[in-house]
């Protein structure tokens, strides 16, 4: 596990979000933890944490390594594969970036997460940037693996988890409670033989990892057009700024049109998203509810209408630390100072842009 998640401070458990500061504590985590609860870990370390130092401050993230997940669900909701099917769909896909990795011996590993699988490929370099040069390598990262799944038809590749310094992923060698099975590293071999094969072995623990290749991937910087400034509205920050060609979707989430980028960040249910994100949906949904007045004043809607609606929606998420009072708190201060919805180049500064989704004007929504 220390080749993997060597790098510290960072964060675990997926819900609390707890700072550990060395290998000792995240064994720790593991031993006191493992077959009582699912265990997560970010994917990377950190130079900085947070003012309070309750949180990592996801800009600093030390990036020597990606990890790409494949999930079962995508082929149900793309190819319309349930069960075992979509289950043999996300292990061909697997097999499919395991062989590319091993035929150019870029160095990896594979664990199943249950109801999937996760990739770890280590990178050319360790990447310790400033803030803006970080934000470039991850989203040029995403755009890599927009090809990937492009070029090679993987369909159950999450495209927004990967490259992603908030986002968590499941420890390898640890129990999944929700599937009752263990996260056991596999190879290719192993994923040759299918499915219904791993997940009858992952019904016991396996330990050890199978780290195979030798060099690390290099990845190709998307550069930001030299023509296109704009000053960031959160940050003041003066920069460049283009979205990569990345085919992204959307989705209606409770009968609301959803910003990709907030779907990723802060959507998914049961979550415990960082506060930014949470800060930036809020301001959405504000915007939403008053139908995009511009100014914000001349909406017909009732300024508590509006804060209705968006506490509505946010307790349906069901975060994990959701707090009804502060949650009201947040979203009448955010009212009151009319805030917007966030800007493409806003968003894409702040490493949350996943692509040119339908929504994408380099100004944000209309």
């Amino acid at each position: 596990m220390g080749h993997l998640f060597n790098d510290f401070p960072r964060e675990i458990d997926m819900k609390a979000r707890k700072v550990i500061r060395n290998m000792k504590q995240l064994q720790r985590y593991v031993e006191k933890t493992n077959g009582r609860d699912n265990l997560t870990t970010t994917v990377y370390g950190f130079r900085d944490l947070k003012t309070k130092g309750n949180r990592c401050e996801y800009s600093t993230a030390i990036i020597p390594h990606f990890v790409v997940d494949l999930d079962k669900g995508r082929a149900s909701e793309i190819l319309d594969m349930d069960g075992d099917a979509g289950g043999q769909r996300c292990t061909d896909d697997t097999l499919i970036l395991v062989r590319y990795l091993e035929e150019r011996e870029i160095r990896h590993a594979t664990w199943m997460s249950g109801g999937g699988y996760h990739v770890w490929i280590m990178l050319d370099q360790v990447y310790n940037l400033e803030p803006r040069d970080t934000n470039d390598l991850l989203f040029s990262g995403r755009a890599m693996i927009n090809k990937w799944i492009n070029d090679m038809s993987l369909v159950t590749i999450d495209p927004v988890v990967s490259f992603r310094p908030d986002r968590h992923i499941r420890i390898p060698n640890t129990y999944n409670t929700k599937r009752e099975l263990w996260s056991i590293p596999v190879d290719s071999n192993d994923l040759e033989k299918g499915w219904k094969y791993i997940t009858d072995k992952a019904k016991n623990p396996s330990g050890g990892m199978k780290v195979k290749g030798k060099k690390g991937l290099k990845i190709d910087i998307v550069e930001s057009d030299p023509g296109n400034q704009y000053m960031s509205s959160m940050t003041g920050f003066f920069g460049k700024f283009e979205a990569a060609e990345i085919s992204v979707s959307s989705r209606n989430i409770a009968g609301i049109p959803m910003l990709p980028c907030l779907d990723a960040a802060c959507c998914t249910k049961g979550d415990n998203p960082p506060h930014l994100p949470r800060s930036y949906l809020s301001m959405y949904l504000l915007d939403y509810f008053h139908n995009f007045a511009r100014p914000r004043s001349s909406s017909k809607v009732k300024p508590y209408d509006a804060v209705a609606e968006a506490h509505a929606f946010i307790r349906d998420l069901e975060w994990a630390d959701y707090n009804p009072k502060i949650t009201q708190e947040q979203l009448i201060h955010a009212s009151s100072r009319e805030y917007l919805t966030p800007t493409c180049p806003t968003i894409f500064r702040q490493g949350m842009c996943i692509g040119r989704c339908p929504f994408y004007d380099q100004k944000g929504v209309e």
